[in-house]
């Protein structure tokens, strides 16, 4: 049988601007190609975890305005859960890509509904039990993050083991929400940044002999995974770079669906550093493609 998995994050829209050079702040700049993508850090999670075979829960609120209505139609055609997606009043949000040719790339996101979190849809989660659950480090940065860590506490008791994805703004989560996300915490997949904002190295091997298993992401470099009973480094698969946005969503997403189907660590970092450089040869957050050899446990 499936193991259930669900995935905590806002889904929005992204708008991509690839950029000929990223101007001097007050100069001027040439936009020379544009995008729309169904984006997010959970999406991105949930199309990989797709494409493996896999079935996965986003948790997440969209708007009843047209962004809104975009994303349920995208969830739709591609046959992806809306078990979790809860439609509310009020507006989707929506991030701002710019994309420099060197795959350097800068965020600006306008916050949403899709970081609400009503009482039906807490109540709705916990009446099923998925055997893990993944969340983004975005998701705690609304007013409404305690609630959501009310619910994943509870998951948690009950036995769902925890991915926690901390993001680039890692550092801006409030202190005492942070604390409680890392004591929950089974697994992290920082990069080096957000690794910075849990304490750096030091703070991460707390965390290790915590019981913790912390894969720290490098990249193109590929990265290092510390566990309580391992350690070991693994390489970046070799792919054509065309887009890097959204790989380490894709690795995460990986992972979990690996660890959720009783893969060992070990194979689930191999898969997920596929993962990754697929959607790196991708244009775009994610992509849809087919499960072939090389993709499996």
């Amino acid at each position: 049988m499936e193991k259930e998995i669900l995935l905590f994050g806002g889904l929005l829209l992204d708008h991509y601007f690839s950029v000929d050079r990223w101007p001097q702040r007050g100069q001027d700049g040439y936009v020379v190609g544009q995008a729309r993508f169904v984006g997010g850090c959970a999406a991105n999670m949930a199309v990989t975890i797709h494409n493996l075979g896999g079935h996965p829960h986003v948790v997440s609120c969209v708007g009843s305005d047209r962004s809104g209505e975009t994303i349920q139609r995208y969830w739709r055609e591609h046959s992806l859960s809306r078990r979790f997606i809860l439609e509310t009043e009020g507006e989707t949000g929506s991030c701002l890509v710019f994309s420099e040719p060197n795959g350097e790339r800068t965020f600006l996101t306008r916050k949403g509904v899709e970081l609400s979190f009503p009482a039906d849809l807490a109540e709705a989660v916990l009446l099923c039990e998925p055997a893990w659950a993944g969340v983004t480090g975005y998701y705690l940065l609304g007013e409404e993050g305690p609630q959501i860590l009310s619910c994943l506490e509870r998951l948690h008791r009950r036995g769902t083991r925890i991915l926690f994805d901390p993001s680039p703004l890692a550092g801006d989560i409030a202190p005492a929400l942070r604390k409680r996300i890392l004591a929950i915490s089974d697994v992290l997949t920082p990069s080096e940044k957000e690794l910075d904002a849990l304490g750096g190295h030091e703070g991460g091997e707390r965390l290790v002999q915590a019981g913790k298993t912390v894969v720290w992401k490098q990249g193109a470099r590929g990265g290092v995974v510390q566990a309580p009973r391992e350690r070991f480094s693994y390489e970046a698969e070799p792919c054509l770079s065309v887009d890097t946005t959204g790989a380490g969503d894709s690795f995460s997403g990986a992972l979990l669906y690996a660890l959720a189907q009783g893969g060992t660590l070990r194979e689930g970092i191999a898969l997920a550093a596929r993962c990754a450089a697929k959607t790196v040869e991708l244009r775009g957050p994610h992509g849809f493609w087919k499960k072939r050899d090389g993709f499996s446990l």
